[in-house]
């Protein structure tokens, strides 16, 4: 009988061993098992939060950005206004503005006539709406620029024109003006391509 009951009680104490070791384990484990994170539901669930999270944000950055953007009627003005400073510019230093076969092309790249000191803008973009802008040969003094407007259709009342006064940038900016090859180095202006 002595056997069985040092037995018993040995079993007692290995149980009660094991009970403490399970509850500091637990207790070092803190509320989320190590096991969890072998589960991929926890990692999809995971994933759709973070997408959640990021569709929320992109929302409510675009809506902001959507606020701040300037109206396309106004970007437009704008930036006819820039051509038409550009096209004084040239007509400074070339003498007349570009032919229609050079266009507005020659604002960017050396259209090979003489006295050229460009580039006069970085790119020639479209307007907002699209299309290129419109430009025609001196007449009258001043060439024809415009953008077709939101109905994209010449000569309706949505066109938009430059300021004439634009066309005549005065002489200010000549005071620190360097020719391109000065003002990159190290780069060369090709002649544009025919």
């Amino acid at each position: 009988m002595k056997a069985l009951s040092e037995r018993q009680t040995r079993r007692r104490a290995v149980e009660r061993i094991r009970r403490e070791c399970e509850r500091q384990k637990a207790a070092l484990q803190g509320p989320v098992a190590p096991g969890v994170w072998h589960n991929p539901r926890v990692y999809l669930a995971v994933i759709a939060g973070l997408a959640v999270l990021g569709g929320a944000i992109f929302r409510a950055t675009d809506r902001a950005a959507r606020r701040n953007a300037e109206p396309p009627h106004r970007r437009a003005m704008r930036q006819v206004d820039v051509l038409a400073e550009a096209l004084g510019r040239y007509r400074f230093h070339v003498g007349t503005f570009p032919d229609a076969g050079q266009g507005l092309a020659a604002l960017v790249r050396d259209p090979q006539v003489p006295r050229w000191d460009g580039p006069y803008i970085n790119q020639l973009r479209r307007d907002p709406w699209g299309t290129p802008y419109v430009y025609g040969p001196a007449s009258n003094g001043l060439p024809v620029l415009l953008s077709c407007g939101a109905d994209k259709i010449l000569g309706t009342v949505d066109d938009i024109r430059p300021d004439p006064a634009c066309f005549d940038p005065g002489t200010e900016w000549t005071n620190g003006w360097v020719s391109a090859a000065e003002r990159l180095p190290g780069v060369t202006v090709l002649p544009s391509r025919p």
